[in-house]
């Protein structure tokens, strides 16, 4: 079976294609099909965005397809920046001026009240009639511990604190990365589901 993986992200591919090797899917990204439409994620939750972006590009690839949608959310302000993660600040925000953001509202943040986490929607839709939605978190909360050492396009690794391991995550070592990570979750239950 072919399978589209509806997103220009290299990680999010890399991730995919990795963690779902021996399945018997053969990958293709929206570069192989040279499709360089963009779907615009403007629905009110992670589940919509993640829906009718793979029915955007299932109709266009005319073949199964995966995609997936996610964010950051700080309970204190209303679950914001939330779908808007990227887009926070009214823009397509930088990595740069979202930690400057980030360094401004969560001082004023009461210590009892940072809870937080990131969010991740996968969707795949092997045809309009089966529809498979997966939901995980990564619970936390924030810090003013804020690094300058995350992952480039992961400006909310930067202050963020693991609620299972109450260490910032950029001092988890692989291993507890994995164990807590949403997206290897959406993973691990995606695998299940293409093996049924």
């Amino acid at each position: 079976m072919k399978i589209l993986l509806a997103t220009h992200n290299p990680a999010k591919i890399k991730s995919y294609t990795q963690k779902l090797d021996g399945l018997g899917i053969d990958f293709m990204t929206l570069n192989d099909l040279g499709i360089t439409e963009r779907f615009t994620e403007d629905k009110n939750t992670f589940e919509e965005n993640a829906r009718d972006k793979a029915f955007f590009y299932y109709g266009l690839a005319k073949m199964p397809t995966i995609a997936e949608d996610g964010g950051f959310e700080i309970d204190y302000l209303n679950k914001e920046p939330g779908v808007k993660s990227r887009r926070w600040l009214g823009f397509e925000a930088t990595d740069q001026q979202i930690v400057a953001r980030l360094h401004e509202v969560i001082p004023a943040i009461p210590q009892d009240q940072r809870t937080a986490r990131f969010v991740a929607v996968t969707c795949f839709i092997k045809d309009p009639e089966r529809v498979y939605l997966i939901r995980n978190t990564k619970e936390g909360c924030v810090t003013e511990d804020i690094r300058e050492t995350f992952p480039a396009g992961f400006p909310y690794r930067s202050c963020f604190v693991s609620g299972v391991f109450n260490k910032h995550v950029e001092d988890l070592t692989e291993e507890e990365t994995l164990t807590i990570s949403h997206r290897f979750k959406n993973i691990q239950e995606l695998k299940k589901y293409l093996l049924n």
